[in-house]
This record gives C-alpha cells, sequence and structure tokens, in this order.
C-alpha cells in the first residue's frame, strides 16, 4: 500500500493520529486496511488521520511532525519496532552531558526534552512477536486494544534512554585522532546484549532473504549459539555506586519482564517504578546458556543463582574488555558497547 493509497483515506482530526506500519505481521495489516480501518472509526468514534510508514525511521519522523501539528494522541500501530520509532518521536535530544572524552566506558548521559508533554502515546500491536504487549499485558487483537485505548484512563510510564556505539563508529573508538560519537534512543521494553542480541541480528539478515520468522530464527540460533563467546565486561552501576568486573554471556536492561519467546527476563520489572532491571548471564558454554535460557521460561526464581547476576538501578554502564558486543533495543539491532542506559521515571503518557 503506498502513501497516496492511505492518504485517500486521511480525513481532518483535531487531535488524533494513527500511525500505520503496513508490512507489519507479515504485512496482512496494510492488506487488510479498509476493513480494519473501518472498524476503528467506527470504536474512535472520530475520523482518526492515517499516516503509513514505509521505510525504517518513519515512525519517528512522523510522530515529531504531527506532535509540532498539534496532535494530542499519536496511536502507534505495528510491531515493537514501529511502536519503539513512534516513542523516540516524542522526545527531542537537547544536548548531551559532558563526559571525559579518554573515558569509553560510561558514554555521556542524553538530555531529552518532550515535543509536547501533554500528549499521549496509544499502543496497538500488530507484529509478529508484540514482546512489549505481553509485558503491559494488552490484548492480543487490534480491535481490542484500540477499544483499549478509547475506555482506558490515561497514565505514565518509564522510558529508558540509551547511549549506544554504532557499528560504523567502532573503529573509531581506539583512535585519538577520531571523536567519539555516539547515539542516543529511548525504548520502552528491553535492550538485549550479547548472545541474544548477536541471535536477533543474524536472524533479520536472513529474513532479508527469506521472509519466513521461523526459518531466521532458527537459522540465527544455529548460527550463533555453539560458537559464541563470554566477554570480559566492566558494568558500572549508579554511576559509581557499585561496579562489576565478569564474563558476560547476556545482559539484559530492562523496563518490561518479557524478552521475546516467552523469555521472564526481569521478574521484578515494573515500568512504571523508576528502575531498570538488569540480568546479566555470566560465563556459559552453549549448553549452559539452554539450561539458564530455560529457567527463564517458567515460575523458577533464577535471581539468587550464581550465573546469574540480577539488580536495580537508575543507570548503568557497560563496556566490553574484548570483542565487539551487539545490543538491541526492543528487538532492533541498534548498535555495539560500550553504552549506558538511564531511566526517565513517568516521562510518557500512555493509553492502555
Amino acid at each position: 500500500m503506498s502513501r497516496e493509497t492511505m492518504s485517500q483515506q486521511e480525513r481532518t482530526s483535531t487531535e488524533t493520529v494513527l500511525i500505520v506500519n503496513p508490512n507489519s505481521c507479515g504485512g496482512s495489516t496494510g492488506k487488510n486496511w479498509e476493513s480494519l480501518y473501518n472498524q476503528i472509526e467506527e470504536i474512535f468514534g472520530e475520523n482518526p488521520q492515517v499516516a503509513l510508514s514505509q521505510k525504517s525511521g518513519d515512525g519517528t519522523t512522523l510522530t515529531r511532525e504531527f506532535l509540532r501539528k498539534g496532535f494530542k494522541k499519536i496511536v502507534a500501530l505495528g510491531g515493537d519496532g514501529t511502536i519503539n520509532e513512534v516513542a523516540n518521536g516524542f522526545f527531542e535530544e537537547i544536548t548531551l552531558g559532558n563526559n571525559n572524552s579518554n573515558d569509553k566506558t560510561r558514554p555521556a548521559s542524553p538530555i531529552l526534552k518532550p515535543i509536547n508533554p501533554e500528549a499521549m502515546i496509544g499502543l496497538v500491536p500488530s507484529g509478529s512477536r508484540n514482546v512489549l504487549a505481553r509485558s503491559l499485558d494488552l490484548p492480543k487483537g487490534i480491535i481490542e486494544c484500540c477499544q483499549r485505548f478509547v475506555n482506558a484512563k490515561p497514565r505514565k510510564i518509564d522510558v529508558i534512554a540509551a547511549v549506544i556505539t554504532t557499528e560504523a563508529e567502532a573503529s573509531a573508538r581506539t583512535s585519538t585522532d577520531h571523536p567519539k560519537k555516539i547515539r542516543t534512543r529511548v525504548f520502552l521494553n528491553a535492550a538485549e546484549i550479547g548472545v541474544a542480541a548477536e541471535i536477533i541480528d543474524r536472524s533479520k539478515k536472513v529474513r532479508d532473504r527469506i521472509k519466513s520468522r521461523l526459518i531466521s530464527t532458527i537459522s540465527g540460533v544455529i548460527a550463533t549459539l555453539p560458537t559464541y563467546e563470554s566477554n570480559l565486561c566492566e558494568v558500572y552501576i549508579d554511576d559509581g555506586r557499585q561496579s562489576l568486573l565478569s564474563k558476560m554471556t547476556m545482559g539484559v536492561v530492562a523496563n518490561g519482564r518479557y524478552l521475546g519467546g516467552g523469555f521472564i527476563a526481569a521478574p521484578q520489572a515494573s515500568v512504571s517504578d523508576g528502575l531498570l532491571d538488569i540480568t546479566i548471564l555470566k560465563n556459559s558454554g552453549s549448553f549452559k546458556i539452554l539450561d539458564e535460557l530455560a529457567s527463564m521460561k517458567g515460575d523458577a526464581d533464577y535471581t539468587n543463582d550464581e550465573d546469574i547476576f540480577y539488580f536495580q538501578a537508575k543507570k548503568v554502564s557497560m563496556k566490553s574488555k574484548e570483542r565487539d558486543i551487539t545490543v538491541t533495543l526492543d528487538g532492533e539491532p541498534s548498535g555495539i558497547l560500550p553504552a549506558t542506559f538511564e531511566v526517565y521515571h513517568n516521562a510518557l503518557n500512555v493509553k492502555f
């Protein structure tokens, strides 16, 4: 479906816009849009404007455009990636903190400002995994989520700001002639670091060629898990209140409880407690990784497991002492360590 096709259905609305990824859920969102929009229109009781995302980053750009035009309700309809993009559109980066440029362990913290503090995001998951929806206990259907949006009371949730190194900048990190550059993004559910992020990254590369999530995921696991090596990492908690030097196979910085596949990475997490939940799976071989991941699928309390370090904080910084370590944000490959994660308490207005 093209932007032109979608724009024929756009109607004037004073406050609500749907930002839709028509390729979500294997393309079924776009294929069934005529019928879907009619149902949404009836639920909303108004004619919400519709904007179509066509490429990576559109959700963020469109959200900022509509917020600056005065729209107060931005409804994200798509997968976790689309929702992440729309959430990023609610904020603009003012400046960066002035960390010592020689300190490669702790990238500077961002200063983020909401474009409109009164604006509200609506979450209508329509993806293949919908991990955030599970962490927020949202209904599974699009129509049900729209009804929830209309009927629910507004509430505030935390967002996590990540300052992260990008792949293109990796070669410059050791160069004294090249200033260190970083990327700033927010996310709502979780950052995955290490083996899980590497599996996601490889799976997405396969899915660019083979449009099957099952095949791509299996390929990513087979290509990653048997040969993945843990890396020695430095972890700084709340600006040095506590630190950790340990081998790390996988790390998770979470706002929500769940990861893809139903793994409970952060059993104590709450999206509005003002805290990050950090889980670090220490030095593990491939079979041990499977054992630890299996424990995250059930109700077992692994928070006192000697192979897992679990804690809560407001800010955490991580740096690899060995190889590059992949990082994903809300299921999207986003860069590598070093990275800093900081919670912004009650920074986003949500109806769900």
